[in-house]
């Protein structure tokens, strides 16, 4: 009886233990089958959305041909307006050039004033200098340069300057032989020329140093000495700004002079305009309007 027993009990556990080994394996079966219907709605999901972004794509390059169209159109015409603005429209100025701390990538520059039908350019470059070189030669322009006060109260010129009125016999711009004499300036032009203007270019090095701040100041009161008008200008793209600084003085600015834009405004303030242009949050316009307006006109 005992043995029956026993039997019964263990076929019994048989019983459940293969059950439940049915019901696991039948559970796993289950589950890999769910997996793999899952794995396949979520590649359907993925092919749907790779098609909906093919399809996004195929529309957004539409659109970027149509645009790149569309602004080979307007490059056209400002290439038009710009050629026909800038066609001997500088006829008979004298341009100089100031270079200052910035690189040699601002050659278009005169360029532009070739094609504008300058009569003379004169170009400085004064190179990134340490502080010790910016301070002596903005030194030697003070002491060689300094203006001497006459009994009745007349402010006389340098010595130098009575010599060369005494020798040309004619009134000219003093500006070329001030930076002629300086040996850490590189001069390239006439001496012997009546300036109209200055371009001063520079891109801000080190604008916020004291010693380079003053050199910028007494480079300003050396120009301004001789009352030729000044246009501050800059590239639209540069790790720092002179802008805000010649804004303050209240000289024209350009900030964005390697754009033909840029260089539309530069010709406006030559031409006599003032104001500040450009793209930069200092600029109050992108062109003088009043201007483009009246040439424009002129061209039609």
């Amino acid at each position: 009886m005992v043995m029956n027993i026993k039997h019964f009990i263990i076929t019994i556990i048989a019983i459940f233990l293969s059950l439940g080994i049915g019901i696991f394996v039948g559970v796993i079966i289950d589950s890999q089958q769910l997996f793999i219907e899952q794995q396949k709605i979520l590649v359907s999901q993925i092919e749907d959305e790779f098609d909906g972004f093919k399809q996004k794509n195929y529309e957004l390059m539409s659109k970027l041909e149509e645009y790149k169209g569309e602004n080979n159109r307007k490059d056209k015409f400002l290439d038009l307006i710009y050629y026909k603005l800038i066609d001997e429209s500088l006829t008979g100025l004298n341009i100089m050039i100031i270079n200052l701390f910035s690189d040699n990538s601002y050659l278009d520059i005169k360029e532009t004033l070739d094609n504008g039908g300058t009569n003379e350019i004169i170009e400085i470059n004064i190179f990134n200098k340490t502080e010790e070189e910016v301070k002596h030669m903005f030194k030697y322009i003070d002491n060689e340069f300094e203006s001497e006060e006459t009994n009745n109260g007349e402010i006389e010129k340098m010595k130098f300057e009575k010599l060369y009125s005494r020798v040309v016999g004619e009134k000219y711009s003093m500006l070329p032989f001030y930076f002629r004499s300086i040996e850490d300036i590189d001069y390239k032009g006439n001496m012997y020329t009546n300036i109209d203007y200055v371009i001063l270019i520079d891109n801000g090095f080190n604008i916020n140093n004291k010693y380079y701040k003053n050199a910028r100041n007494k480079l300003i009161d050396l120009i301004n000495k001789d009352d030729v008008p000044i246009v501050a200008v800059e590239k639209s793209k540069g790790k720092t700004s002179s802008i805000s600084f010649y804004k303050e003085l209240g000289i024209s600015t350009v900030d964005n002079i390697d754009t033909k834009l840029g260089k539309i405004a530069m010709l406006a303030v030559l031409k006599g305009e003032k104001g500040h242009f450009g793209g930069k949050v200092t600029a109050e316009n992108l062109i003088p309007e009043e201007f483009f307006n009246i040439n424009v006109k002129q061209i039609n």
